[in-house]
């Protein structure tokens, strides 16, 4: 097993490099970018690390797309952010913005979007009733007398990353 050391800095060696790259991978799943990023802070050329990336894409070690779907599967499930935060999170593992965009919008409607913030406000203690108008549910979220209240929830969820019109189905 290869065990990382500053005496291994070796920028043109293409072993080493390799071995690296794979004892990353073999920590946690990695992204493209946060390979790159590391192994370029290792030290290694520009060359070596972009054959090594290419050899692990072919051995389907990276993959930038399962990646992403894993990751927003997860938070969706297990976190509670809006669509911006999720995107803020995406962007954050250096995923390309194309392939941000691209997932989020197929695989992150309004309706799981909402859900979501259903999820945080009554993990928080607010009460969601849903009262049925004609085609639309809407929600009580608040003490409907409380314009203070209901800009409370409406800033946190906003902090959240949450759309507008999430926030608006919600609250109004």
């Amino acid at each position: 097993m290869f065990k990382p050391s500053s005496k291994t800095k070796e920028p043109e060696n293409g072993e080493k490099a390799y071995e690296y790259a794979v004892f990353l991978l073999s920590l946690k799943l990695r992204t493209i970018g946060e390979v790159l990023t590391k192994m370029s802070e290792r030290g290694y050329s520009q060359a070596v690390i972009e054959k090594t990336i290419d050899q692990l894409k072919q051995q389907r070690y990276l993959d930038d797309n399962r990646y992403a779907e894993i990751y927003l599967e997860n938070l969706k499930a297990y976190r509670n952010f809006g669509f911006y935060g999720i995107k803020k999170k995406l962007m954050e593992k250096k995923l390309p913005l194309a392939l941000v965009e691209k997932l989020l919008a197929e695989n992150l409607s309004i309706k799981d979007e909402q859900k979501i913030a259903e999820r945080l406000l009554k993990r928080e203690g607010f009460e969601v009733k849903a009262k049925s108008t004609d085609e639309e549910v809407h929600y009580r979220t608040y003490d409907e007398e409380s314009d203070k209240e209901k800009n409370k929830l409406s800033n946190r969820l906003r902090a959240r990353g949450f759309r507008s019109e999430v926030i608006s189905r919600l609250l109004f």
